[in-house]
């Protein structure tokens, strides 16, 4: 029964890989970053060079969800895949640092 089991471990384990690259995935993310970048924009400095770095992620994140609908990119190989959220979940967490670090808009506490 031990192989029966790892069996299924291993097909979950499959599945879960399988959904986390999956274009559509890859897409959800792409709009989240997307979004936090636009968030970080309005909250975050108002440096020329802070709103082109913002500007270029706001881009690349759109070209992203536009390839991730073709079908070219499943044919990219599941590790340059995973690699790709990989660096998504990275930049996510930077900006949601990013945002997190940014100096209230008010004084007040609401």
């Amino acid at each position: 029964m031990g192989w029966l089991r790892d069996t299924i471990e291993a097909w979950r384990a499959r599945r879960k890989l399988a959904r986390e690259i999956d274009p559509r995935t890859i897409q959800k993310m792409a709009r989240e970053i997307r979004d936090l970048a636009m968030l970080a924009a309005q909250l975050g400095p108002r440096g020329k060079d802070v709103r082109a770095l913002i500007r270029n992620i706001m881009t690349e994140m759109d070209r992203l969800t536009e390839l991730a609908d073709r079908p070219e990119f499943r044919r990219l190989s599941p590790g340059k895949r995973l690699l790709l959220r990989q660096g998504l979940l990275e930049s996510r967490e930077q900006l949601l640092e990013s945002i997190e670090s940014s100096p209230s808009p008010t004084e007040r506490i609401q």
